[in-house]
């Protein structure tokens, strides 16, 4: 490209630039009250208190099963959990009752193989006992509480297609 080309198109550039800045209205800057910033309404200077939670009291077997939140999600608690804790590298009381391979009715609920397989260093082979990265329940699993969310939620997960499976209900 010539010299002259250059010029010519970074003449229109500025032309450009020009009528746009020319257009343009200036518009006042309205400066947003700071009780409507963020996520909790309210001064920035105040240290909001949340409201007291109580959690579950219900005893292993009282509830029943809940539903999952989504497809995939792991399953919540549906009983107390304060008296099986700490878990420790040497004990796990979730794994103790946890720990069966099948279920009848009013049982728990058997441990799924995924919790048996360890990810990292043998992904294709289901072992004898729980894999490390899974020991501790309640990093995944949450023990419910009688909290209200701190701020609205809309999440929604559209159904999974399986094999097989019509992804939509037939008209």
């Amino acid at each position: 490209m010539t010299a002259t080309g250059r010029g010519r198109i970074l003449a229109a550039a500025a032309l450009a630039l020009l009528a746009a800045l020319a257009t343009a209205q200036d518009e006042p800057s309205v400066a947003i009250p700071e009780e409507e910033l963020g996520f909790a309404k309210g001064s920035v200077f105040e240290v909001p208190v949340p409201p007291p939670v109580s959690p579950e009291s219900s005893d292993p077997g009282e509830e029943a099963r809940l539903a999952p939140d989504y497809d995939g999600s792991p399953p919540r608690v549906p009983h107390a959990v304060a008296d099986f804790l700490p878990i420790t590298r040497d004990d796990n009381l979730c794994v103790d009752c946890h720990g069966i391979t099948e279920a009848d009715e009013g049982d728990p609920t058997p441990i799924p193989p995924s919790h048996y397989t360890d990810l990292r260093r043998a992904p294709d082979r289901v072992g004898e006992s729980v894999a490390g990265a899974r020991w501790v329940c309640l990093s995944c699993h949450v023990p419910l509480t009688g909290a209200e969310p701190p701020v609205g939620n809309r999440f929604a997960v559209a159904p999974t297609p399986r094999a097989g499976v019509p992804a939509t209900d037939p008209p």
